[in-house]
């Protein structure tokens, strides 16, 4: 078929998906292609020149994802699962404050964001006034409500809540407030096991909105609009790059279904099911002995490296004493090798005083190996 009868026929699949745009509907690439080729039966169209013409599509082509290049580390992490509901992460996320409407400075704290492990279902709570213990208390109590209406009485509850080590959320007040509530709280630091579910919620929020915007043509209030794009991304079929689509939708897993959810998952994702066992240390050869004091590098630290010469500074000045032995299996199937350390920074007391008054200390973290240096000790 000549280009321009291709091109005619991907005039008509944009013409689809302004339409659902209208109706605040954001259709993902693989939506746009699946529907292309089934329900339009354009099968003649590739894959990436539909992706192409998306790209240019006035509400898409200002907020194409960016990535790397592909590096050793491409399918070779660790994954975040969880075989129950329940088991959420949690971030902080935030709009410009004078891009578009000027965000009014009861809302410029940004929002709460939640994202079950399990069933990728997303809650977002707008964050009013401040980010203290008591905001934060009521953007919880919030997100709990939410949880409540949707999933009902009967419905599974919140066991358990991972977050960055956000001074309010590390607050007395906010973790009398959970431990109170039966929720276990987890803080991420340097490893890598943050919270990944949540930060990628954030981005496709924001990329929810600006492509919601750029098809209205005119600037929208985010926090009117934060629940709709929550709305559209949970009614969007879950996909994993190895199967495909899973038949569920976040707001479609539930206690009633879940057993035929994980089935689907672990057929299309061996990681997520061998991931469950645990793999023996002395039958894994590891870098680092127990008992070595290491250094995580600064590229691990989030924004660590902002305003930092690289050349200059590599290392991050926290000193930890390897604990323990953690192989693991990787999303591209090898056995991954991570310790878990015991920050020492803060302690004079030989390596055996540490690990004996291990419970005085509490600071413990998971780095991947290729994460840390051997160094010296404190």
């Amino acid at each position: 078929m000549s280009s321009s009868n291709n091109d005619k026929l991907l005039d008509q699949v944009m013409e689809w998906v302004t339409s659902r745009l209208a109706v605040n509907d954001v259709p993902r690439v693989s939506d746009v292609v699946t529907y292309a080729h089934t329900e339009m039966g354009f099968k003649q169209l590739k894959k990436a020149a539909i992706a192409r013409r998306l790209r240019l599509h006035p509400a898409y082509m200002m907020n194409s994802f960016q990535t790397k290049a592909t590096v050793p580390r491409a399918n070779n992490f660790r994954p975040i699962l969880a075989n129950h509901l329940g088991v959420l992460h949690a971030d902080l996320g935030y709009f410009a404050a004078k891009r578009g409407v000027e965000t009014p400075k009861d809302f410029r704290s940004g929002f709460l964001v939640a994202k079950d492990v399990l069933s990728r279902f997303i809650y977002a709570v707008v964050i009013v006034k401040n980010k203290s213990a008591e905001s934060m208390i009521r953007a919880f109590v919030k997100l709990f409500e939410k949880h409540r209406e949707f999933y009902g009485p009967e419905g599974h509850a919140i066991s358990s809540i991972g977050f960055d080590r956000e001074t309010s959320v590390m607050s007395n007040k906010v973790q009398d407030f959970l431990r109170n509530n039966g929720i276990r709280f987890f803080a991420f630091h340097m490893s890598s096991s943050k919270a990944k579910g949540a930060e990628r919620a954030i981005g496709q929020i924001r990329t929810v909105k600006d492509r919601l915007e750029r098809a209205a043509g005119k600037p929208l209030k985010w926090w009117k609009i934060l629940q709709t794009c929550v709305d559209i991304l949970n009614s969007q079929e879950i996909r994993l790059k190895s199967a495909g689509g899973l038949g569920y939708a976040p707001r479609d897993v539930n206690l009633s279904n879940l057993d035929d959810f994980l089935q689907r998952v672990y057929k299309a994702d061996k990681a997520a099911f061998f991931n469950q066992f645990d793999l023996a240390p002395d039958l894994v050869k590891f870098k680092y002995p127990i008992g070595t004091f290491v250094r995580p590098k600064l590229l691990v630290t989030s924004s660590a490296v902002i305003g930092v010469k690289r050349s200059e500074v590599t290392l991050d000045d926290t000193v930890y004493a390897v604990l323990k032995h953690v192989p693991y299996n990787t999303h591209g199937h090898f056995v991954g090798k991570a310790y878990e350390c015991l920050n020492v920074s803060s302690s004079s007391s030989s390596l055996t005083g540490v690990v004996v008054n291990r419970q005085k200390y509490k600071e413990t973290e998971i780095f991947d190996e290729r994460d840390i240096v051997e160094t010296l000790d404190v």
